[in-house]
């Protein structure tokens, strides 16, 4: 049974930012509801883990808090403490105001998620297990050096990646398969040709101003691939084998990091990807493969976007099965999601992703 470690608290199941209407302030006309970022879809993910039995075959550990020194390798000083400040005021997270809200929780919640990604990273790199998942609350991606952004505080896999380096590894990959652009990761390696940056998102969904085909970094150290509305799993595991995973056997990392969001599932109110558990299952397969073959089997998940309330917790456990290599459990919903045209790949989805090809390899 391969060893596989996964980090919780029960912190990271009820971090709540109080009365919104999914990201919107409940003023005007706008009747209070629930954020859309709320803890309801990670608490039911936890409690899904337990009642399948996944438990046994896991080891769970109780992340650490990232230092401010982690974060500096990533971060400005200046934002770190302004992150700091801000939350003990209750304020915004970012330049703007709007995207990333921030509670008196907020700050030591967003200090465990990044925690959450180096516990795992640190486990995995010390021979205590073989693969790792990271829950966290808050989301990371976003974040760039100086500012939070789209419910990002810090950018957890980016401090993790810096933890890897540190320790020795040479050539860290992250593939972000969240529904929209890691643009903050992107900025903060983009000049970074020691570090692959490879972002699947929806095209023209957010941030609209980032994410084009043409940012290729340092050395061609960044990868971008936008697909269209509707791409389903057919689609989407097309440009993984053909676009992301030749990327990744070219680059041969000797450690890899995935940045887990599922919101591009069929159910998500805030893409139209249309995914099925059982394709990020199969997204999982492929890039576990990719660490067996370069990164000695070290991967490490970290858990981010998904705001289906009822199926984002089906499509974290796919993945967190395939990474076990545990039984997979039944999919409720597939029987509702089974023919339909999105599964099939369509001639235009091949299209882009082939035009892709000839640009990048």
């Amino acid at each position: 049974m391969v060893r596989t470690t996964l980090t919780w608290t029960e912190r990271f199941g009820v971090h709540d930012m109080g009365d919104w209407a999914i990201y919107v302030p409940p003023t005007g006309l706008v009747e209070p509801d629930t954020h859309i970022d709320n803890p309801k879809r990670t608490a039911r993910l936890r409690r899904l883990i337990a009642k399948v039995g996944l438990d046994e075959r896991l080891d769970v550990v109780s992340p650490r808090r990232a230092t401010v020194d982690e974060l500096t390798a990533v971060h400005s000083p200046e934002h770190v403490e302004r992150m700091r400040a801000v939350s003990e005021e209750v304020g915004w997270g970012d330049a703007g105001g709007g995207f990333t809200p921030m509670n008196a929780e907020s700050y030591d919640l967003a200090l465990l998620s990044a925690g959450s990604v180096i516990t795992c990273v640190e486990r995995v790199l010390r021979g205590e297990a073989e693969r790792a998942y990271a829950i966290g609350r808050r989301s990371g991606h976003h974040a760039s050096r100086d500012t939070g952004y789209g419910f990002c505080i810090f950018n957890n896999v980016a401090a993790a990646a810096r933890v890897a380096q540190r320790a020795g590894a040479e050539r860290v990959a992250i593939v972000d398969i969240d529904a929209h652009h890691g643009n903050g990761t992107e900025a903060i390696f983009y000049d970074d040709p020691s570090v692959l940056t490879i972002s699947l998102h929806e095209d023209r969904m957010f941030p609209i101003e980032t994410g084009a085909a043409d940012a290729r970094g340092a050395d061609g150290s960044n990868l971008n691939v936008n697909l269209a509305p509707g791409t389903g799993d057919a689609g989407y595991l097309y440009a993984v084998e053909h676009l992301v995973v030749p990327m990744l056997n070219a680059w041969k990392p000797d450690f890899l990091l995935v940045v887990a969001g599922v919101d591009a599932s069929m159910y998500d109110p805030l893409s139209t990807l249309a995914l099925t558990a059982n394709g990020f299952a199969q997204v999982a397969e492929r890039l576990i493969a990719v660490a067996t073959e370069h990164c000695g089997g070290r991967v490490v998940f970290e858990q981010e976007g998904g705001y289906s309330p009822v199926y984002a917790p089906f499509c974290w456990l796919a993945l967190l099965e395939t990474l076990a290599e545990a039984p997979r459990s039944e999919d409720p919903f597939a029987p509702f999601l089974a023919g339909a045209g999105f599964t099939e790949l369509a001639p235009h989805q091949r299209a882009l992703v082939d035009d892709l090809v000839d640009q990048v390899l």
